[in-house]
This record gives structure tokens, sequence and C-alpha cells, in this order.
């Protein structure tokens, strides 16, 4: 007995997985939580979600929000696109319209220590200064000769340095409005600036991935060349130079002086703003060779990378994002880097190399630009729809997690749900059978406020979760797992082949059959050919002319799936044609885990065969709960016999030798003779055809006087061959 009983156990272990194992949906990681809608709820790199911050939205100002600042007494200026206005919010927190202008985009801001805004538009190349106090809101400041400014900067001297393209310039700007060209950089874009505590300029290329320091007037070194292509956005903070940089689809050819030269594709882009955002045709000549910018925003980005750039020159990487680009980078009262998104419309909060935090994910498409007043984000403009955010100082009293909708695949038992975290989380769920949840969906369930409960929502192939965080709980949510069983899945056989599929030959003429013919039996007349049949040969296809060897062992192969993974076990049988009973292929009768057989025929009786798969998930279901599918062949036939050479004689007045071959159950598909012990030579049936298991044929020899022997071979369409010898004598 306990021999038995250990025999029990080791085959009790050695069960294979069953497919109705419980399934389970886990949600853990960041990017898990991030595939779900976060709302007034921060997502951290290594703890979960938790109540996050409140915003405001201002509402739609223009298709983007392209730029913001923040003057001294803590209004947030913020500059739009299409139409290109400056908007203020001051400490009511409502926005006004300060300035409207006749360009495409208001793409830059910057403030001076006295309060006033400098704003830089696309595509004419002006600046214009908003004063506090003055008569009127907005005046041009200077022109420069450079139809892009991407970036503007105050030093402390109180003068304005502009990064332009396409010709990738900086301009220095004095108080007084006068402009000078300051540096001169081997890039069609300078895209970003900032300045170093020292007073040297930091500047960020936007087509070579190039970080510069400039000097003085028209000196400048390259600090490091990034792997990505754009340098996107600078902020120094504490000592530390924060580098945005972004890898972009596809640079551009650059001409001998080291530019990206395209001065017609420059006026074609334009021409085309000006048609769609109604600006006024630009003023300037065309002396100078432009071209398209890197991206008008986001458009040629593919990833983004944060990077923190010490004192001593040492470069740090402290995140990267596979499918978001950086648009703008600032920094928060506590050092913190605050980073605006294109691609899903995020905020991140970057408080060193080892940690993230999301802080908001918007509906619209681009954060495009941050605001930072008092120590903390103030404000977000976003693009493709551009709308202005307020954000909130404190902790949002609430929020709510929904997460995406889970796909079982299959009708589906719900189980438990576990959750991990800190605090009272209630969740609820819903179920549906649509892959977007509506009005057939089941609503709700009550809120499961166990960290272990068992889901009540319906039977479905689709759920969706939803967890609610408060404040007042110090509620964290780590992690939640759903248990599950779907339903079982039918296996299916789709289709059954038998042995190699022949590769056809290419044809060749008849000409060219008896030419060869010719050559192999010199002196024949095309007479004599015709009765040896080397054309009549010819009727057969090429690739039947050689049938293949024969062999007593059908390769068998067939096509099945399971729609739910089950790892499937087969079973082959053949019923003979006019009876009734199918019996097993197999001799041990284990069923098969490949989908292919060789089966041995040997000790068949020849004949016409069906043969059936059946595909079962038995070794993956519990009894009682496997499926099955079968699928039956078309008719096999089972052939080893040879065919019989019978009735040879031969007409020594003639020399012709006459007989008969016949085949078993195949069509005979070669006849061949030799002499004399010599090579096989082709010949055709008496009426020119092989298309009948019974062929009588006449063979015309050319014969010496003497004795001769002659060996006929017979090939059926199966490969079997069959043989007679005979002796012949010429007078």
């Amino acid at each position: 007995m306990p021999n038995a009983r250990l025999l029990l156990l080791l085959l009790l272990l050695c069960r294979p997985a069953l497919a109705v194992n419980t399934e389970r949906w886990e949600v853990k990681a960041p990017a898990d939580f991030q595939r779900g809608k976060l709302q007034l709820l921060t997502l951290t790199s290594d703890t979960g979600i938790q109540p996050g911050y409140g915003v405001t939205r201002l509402g739609d100002f223009a298709k983007e929000v392209w730029s913001s600042t923040v003057t001294g007494d803590g209004t947030i200026w913020f500059g739009t696109g299409s139409p290109a206005d400056v908007y203020a919010i001051g400490t009511n927190n409502q926005p006004a319209k300060i300035f409207q202008t006749e360009a495409v985009a208001v793409t830059a801001l910057a403030a001076d220590p006295h309060g006033s805004v400098f704003a830089a538009t696309l595509s004419g190349g002006k600046i214009f200064k908003i004063t506090p106090g003055a008569k009127q809101a907005g005046t041009e400041f200077c022109r420069l000769p450079a139809p892009y400014i991407w970036a503007l900067v105050v030093d402390k001297d109180n003068a304005l340095f502009a990064a332009t393209g396409p010709d990738g310039k900086i301009y220095r700007i004095t108080p007084d409005g006068r402009a000078e060209e300051w540096y001169d950089a081997e890039d069609a874009n300078i895209v970003s600036l900032a300045f170093d505590p020292d007073g040297s300029l930091f500047a960020g290329s936007g087509d070579r991935g190039l970080l510069y320091r400039v000097t003085g007037k028209g000196k400048a070194v390259v600090l490091h060349e990034f792997a990505e292509d754009e340098v996107k956005s600078l902020v120094v903070s504490g000592g530390q130079l924060l580098v945005g940089v972004n890898k972009l689809k596809a640079r551009r050819p650059r001409n001998a002086s080291g530019r990206q030269a395209q001065a017609a594709e420059f006026e074609k882009l334009t021409q085309r703003l000006d048609r769609q955002f109604g600006a006024p045709p630009m003023e300037d000549d065309d002396r100078h060779a432009r071209e398209t910018p890197a991206a008008m925003r986001s458009g040629n980005a593919l990833a983004g990378a944060l990077y923190q750039r010490s004192a001593n020159g040492r470069l740090d990487r402290l995140s990267g994002w596979e499918h978001e680009s950086i648009l703008h980078l600032t920094v928060d009262g506590a050092g913190r880097v605050l980073v605006a998104m294109a691609g899903q419309g995020r905020v991140y909060r970057v408080p060193d190399n080892q940690h993230w935090e999301l802080l908001f994910d918007l509906d619209e498409q681009q954060a495009g630009t941050l605001a930072v007043r008092a120590g903390n984000l103030a404000f977000i403009g976003t693009g493709n729809v551009g709308a202005g955010y307020l954000v909130d100082a404190q902790l949002a009293s609430n929020g709510e997690y929904t997460s995406e909708v889970h796909d079982a695949k299959f009708l589906t038992t719900w189980g438990n749900l576990l959750w991990q975290g800190t605090g009272e989380i209630p969740i609820a769920t819903r179920s549906g059978n649509t892959a977007l949840p509506d009005t057939t969906w089941s609503a709700w369930s009550d809120p499961l406020r166990a960290a272990t409960a068992k889901v009540s929502s319906p039977n479905a192939r689709f759920i969706q979760v939803r967890a609610q965080l408060s404040r007042a709980g110090n509620a964290r949510l780590q992690s939640f797992t759903l248990y599950a069983q779907t339903q079982n899945q039918k296996p299916e056989v789709t289709a059954i082949e038998f042995g190699d599929k022949p590769h056809p030959a290419p044809e060749k003429s008849k000409a060219d059959a008896i030419a060869a013919a010719a050559e192999a039996k010199p002196g024949a007349t095309e007479a004599e050919d015709a009765i040896i049949g080397v054309a009549g040969a010819l009727t057969a296809k090429p690739e039947e002319t050689h049938p293949k060897q024969a062999t007593t062992i059908k390769q068998i192969r067939w096509h099945a799936s399971d729609k739910d993974g089950d790892a499937l076990v087969y079973r082959l049988s053949y019923l003979a044609e006019g009876d009734d009973v199918w019996l097993p292929m197999s001799r041990n009768k284990q069923p098969l885990r490949k989908r292919e057989y060789n089966w041995d025929t040997e000790s068949v009786p020849d004949g016409w065969y069906r043969v059936k798969v059946v595909a079962s998930d038995e070794e993956a279901n519990p009894a009682g709960e496997a499926l099955r599918d079968e699928k039956l062949s078309d008719p096999l036939r089972v052939n080893n016999r040879r065919p019989d050479v019978l009735q040879l004689a031969f007409d020594a007045a003639s020399s012709t030798l006459t007989g008969r071959v016949h085949a078993n159950l195949g069509l005979i598909r070669l006849l061949e003779f030799a002499l004399d012990g010599g090579e096989w030579t082709i010949f055709a049936p008496l009426d020119g055809v092989l298309d009948d298991r019974d062929e009588a044929f006449a063979l015309r020899l050319t014969l010496d006087p003497g004795p001769h022997t002659l060996a006929v071979r017979a090939t059926d369409e199966d490969g079997n061959v069959g043989i007679e010898k005979t002796l012949l004598r010429r007078k």
C-alpha cells in the first residue's frame, strides 16, 4: 500500500497545468496605471497612486498655448497660437487678453526685473514689449532678420537674448530695442536658452543635439553632443543645468556650410501658415537660405529624455520617456524638475534620478508650457486645443482612478479582487461585452471596501475597475489583482494534408523531347520514334513523368488551434472505403502531441481510406470540461502493390515486342525498356496516352542479329515499380 500511495502522489504531481486554473489581471507597474485615467491623482514611480493636485480649466484660448512666464508681482503671462495673443492671470486668477498680434503664434515670452514682458512671434521675427501702466498694451520692440524666434531670456543687465532659425543665430537686444548678432551657430535652429549663474549663456540646437556655452560675442564652445537630436528646453537650478532633449523621426540633409538650406521649403511653409492662420505676408527679403524648422511643435519628435549637467561637466540621465517628447522644463521651489510633455498631455515631476511622479494626465495631447508661482506649479498651457489650467496649491480632497478596459478574451466568471496600499479605498467594477463601455454594460457595482472581496459584476468578456482615494484617509493604491476563470474554448482542426507538395518542373516542348530521343537513339527515324512513343509520352505532365519513389509511409499533417491557448493532443483513426468501423492509427493508442504522423501502411490492405483527426484539450482541463473537434480527410489511396508486366511476345519478322501492363489501383505513369543491360529508355503505350490502369504497348526495336535481353519496367503513380525480363533473338 505505501508504494501505491507514493505512485498516486507522483501521478498527481505530474499532472499538466490546467487551462481553467484561475487567470489573473494585475495592475501594479506605473505603466499599468498609466493606461487608465487618473483624476486628481499623482502616480509615483515606486509607490503607486495617491491624491494629487486639483486644477481649474480656464477655458479654450486658441489652438495652442505656446509659452508662459511669471513677473515679479506673481502675474502669469501666456502666449497662444492661432490666434497669436498674450494673456495675463493676476491675483484674482482670471485670465485677461492683454495684447493681440497679427502673427501665427507667440512662440516665447520673457520678463525683465521691471515687470515688462517680451513676446516673440512667428513667423515675421517680431518681438513686442508689454510695459505695465503703459497707455498702449503692447508695442513692437524690435524685428530680427530671422522669421523664427524659439526662445527668449533676459540677462542681469536687462539685455534680451533671442534664439532663432532657420540660420541658427542668437541675437542680443539692448533695452532700447537695438539688435545685434551675438553668435552664429552651424545649426539651422537654436531652440533653447538659459543663463549660467556666472553670466554665460547656454544654448541648445534643434537639429544636431548640441549644447553650447556662449561666453561672449561670437565666442562659444560645445559642451556636449547628445545622442538625441533636439535640445528642446534648458533651465538652471542650484548650480545644475537641466536639459530636456528629444529624439527626432528624421534629420534633414545638411549642405556644405553645415546648415540645412531649403529656401523653397521655407517659403512653402510660410505661405501655408499664412493661409491657415491668416497672418500677413512677410516683408523681409530672401537674402538668407531658409528651411522648415525641426518641428512646428512636436510632430517630428519620437521620445524625450531629461539630463542634469553638474558644474564640473558631468552629465547624468535623470529620466526618459519612450513615446513622449519634452516641450518645456521648469523647476519648483523645492528644486524638483517639472516636465511638460507632448504625446499624452502629461506633466511629470522628477525629484532625482531614482524617482518620478506623474502629476497630471490631461485630455489634450500636449502639455506645452508650465509656470511656477510662489514656488509651486501654478499654470499649465496645452496644445491640440489650447487650454489653460490653474493648479491648486494644495492637494485635492479626493481623487479617482479608472482602469483601462480589461479584455479577458472570452466569457469570464469573476473571482476575488485584491488590492495593496494604505487607507480605505472603495473599489467598484463594471462589466460588459463591448470593447468600449456603453449602455449595455452593467452599472458600477457597490464599492468593495475590504482588501480582498468578491467581484459582483456579471460574467462578461470585458471589465473595468474604479478606485477612489481620499487625502483625509491618507489613501495610497500600490496594486490590485483580479482573479477570474474564462470559459473553455473548443479546439479547431482546419486542414489535413498528405505528403509533400511537388514542385512543378519547367515543361519541355515536343520538338525538344524528340531531339533528345534522337540523340539518345541515333539512326532512328521520326516514324520509329512515334512507335517507341517519345512523343506520346509527352502527354504526361513533366512532374508526373518520373513518379516519386514508392513508400509504404504516408505522411499526414494537420492544422489545429485553440482559441484560449490550451495545449492540444490528437488521436488519428482510419476508415476503409465501404466499411463503417474507424480503426485507431497509433499502435499504442496514446494521443499525439505533434501535428504530424507517419502512417506505415505496409500491413494495410490496398484501397481507399479516409483519415480522421480528433483534437482535444483534455490535458489542459479537468474531466467533464474538456472539448474536442474533429475533421475528416479527403479519400487517400493506399497502394503498395507493384504493377504487372504481362503477355510479352516478340515478332522477329517485324522486330516488335508487344505486351500489357496492369496496375493495382493507380494509373500507369511511366513505361521504360532497357536493351542488353543498357540505360532505361521511355516509351509510350499503344494508344499514345498514359491514362489507364491497363496499358497495351507495341515496341519496335532495332536489333543486331543474335540473342538479346530486354527488360520492361512499369511505374504507377504511387511509385510502385514492376519489371519483367525476356530473351529475344534476331535472325
